[in-house]
């Protein structure tokens, strides 16, 4: 790939440079990268997923695999250390991990940052992996944490959001808890702790709607889109949020809520019904439509009224953003139950572009990080999804025991030892 070309499309996030010691199987480990297509490969075992997940960690300050990064540490080992390069047409960043058993060490130029989590935002990086079948055929709790990953590509706006939002989602859940332990008596900070934590629940769970039900309008046909690229045209997807609070959300039109009678004096009449359209608040992006945040809170506040005995003898927070979905239908069906193998995977490569999109449009152009992705599928398949690879013009990172399965050149490869 021409360098000059590479850049001129807008900014780019790439690895140039990576160490890694001390994760999983990798020890001493230094590698340099160009900003094309480089292929990873050598037999099962030798390391080439962690070097993926190494590279995703000090990009995105999460590991894909592993919920905490004491997991990454070798077997007998105490810490890992990792520090990468990246750069973009105007500088370059150093960024530094230290994880050991009792604690963590991370910086960046230099300076330190509190925590793994403080290196995202800037130096994006998407995955592909098999398991990313998990996107269709797994619980709703895959979908969400897919939708607020790039939800916070959007806007670090959103991610404090999703902190403050699970902070207080976990006190009140800990309330009602303690409430059902306690045979009714009162928990510490009585109904008035509930109350002020049921109203901070309220108005940033109709934040957090906001900003999701903006986002799943903007990616829907963009995920529809890919997918009849990739499935030949052969058959259709549809993708709508399916919210505890909402009946339906179709990405273009907007939401219609439960119980429209008694919502009927925050109803907007349109052609269709009750439709909502929410605006972005959240990230700042704007949409033409009627800014409709209060109707989430009267709705929420609402339901939360109406469950709130429930909750009481459950011990938990029954509705809200914690509890929804992005339902993916093929027909009048979901695909985590009737979709094929191969209609889920495409599903699912779909649903990585439309995140490589998000980034590109809020953030940087991500590096593209594949994990032995071609192996699950056909030749059409192979060659779709290699023609959208290329025309991304992103930094790319294959990782593969076989290098004919691969339906382009690379521009460099690195040999694993086993």
């Amino acid at each position: 790939m021409d360098t000059a070309q590479f850049w001129a499309p807008g900014l780019h996030s790439v690895i140039s440079r990576i160490f890694i010691d001390g994760v999983r199987s990798l020890s001493g480990f230094e590698r340099e990268f160009g900003p094309g297509i480089t292929v990873v490969h050598g037999m099962n075992g030798c390391g080439k997923t962690s070097l993926l997940e190494s590279i995703h960690l000090l990009a995105q300050g999460f590991s894909f695999r592993a919920r905490d990064l004491k997991e990454l540490i070798a077997w007998k080992g105490d810490e890992f250390i990792l520090r990468g390069t990246f750069e973009d047409p105007a500088k370059s960043t150093v960024r530094a991990l230290r994880v050991g058993r009792h604690g963590c060490d991370v910086r960046e130029d230099g300076g330190n940052l509190k925590s793994a989590a403080a290196l995202f935002g800037s130096l994006p990086a998407v995955v592909m992996q098999p398991s990313d079948i998990e996107l269709l055929r797994g619980s709703p709790d895959v979908r969400r944490r897919w939708l607020n990953e790039i939800l916070c590509f959007r806007s670090k706006a959103n991610a404090s959001l999703l902190r403050r939002y699970g902070r207080v989602l976990q006190q009140r859940n800990k309330w009602l808890r303690d409430y059902k332990r306690g045979g009714g008596a009162l928990p510490v900070g009585g109904e008035e702790l509930f109350a002020v934590l049921t109203e901070q629940l309220i108005d940033l769970g109709a934040r957090l709607w906001s900003a999701r039900l903006s986002l799943s309008r903007e990616i829907s046909p963009v995920i529809t889109g890919y997918y009849r690229s990739l499935s030949g045209g052969v058959d259709e997807i549809t993708c709508a949020y399916k919210s505890s609070i909402l009946k339906e959300l179709d990405a273009l039109d907007g939401a219609e809520f439960l119980d429209g009678a008694e919502l009927d004096q925050v109803a907007l009449v349109a052609e269709k019904g009750a439709i909502y359209r929410i605006a972005d608040n959240v990230s700042g992006e704007g949409e033409d439509g009627v800014v409709d945040e209060e109707s989430l809170r009267v709705a929420f506040g609402r339901k939360l009224r109406s469950l709130e005995v429930a909750e009481r003898s459950f011990g938990g927070t029954l509705a809200g953003p914690h509890r929804d979905d992005l339902g993916i239908c093929i027909g009048d069906s979901e695909m985590r139950s009737s979709g094929s193998q191969g209609q889920c995977r495409c599903a699912a490569i779909a649903m990585r572009f439309a995140a490589v999109d998000v980034a590109s449009r809020f953030l940087n152009k991500p590096i593209l990080l594949l994990d032995d992705i071609f192996a699950e599928l056909d030749v059409n398949r192979r060659d779709a999804v290699a023609s959208l690879i290329r025309e991304k013009a992103c930094q790319v990172i294959i990782a593969t025991p076989q290098l004919e399965e691969l339906p382009f050149k690379a521009d460099m490869t690195v040999m694993m030892d086993s």
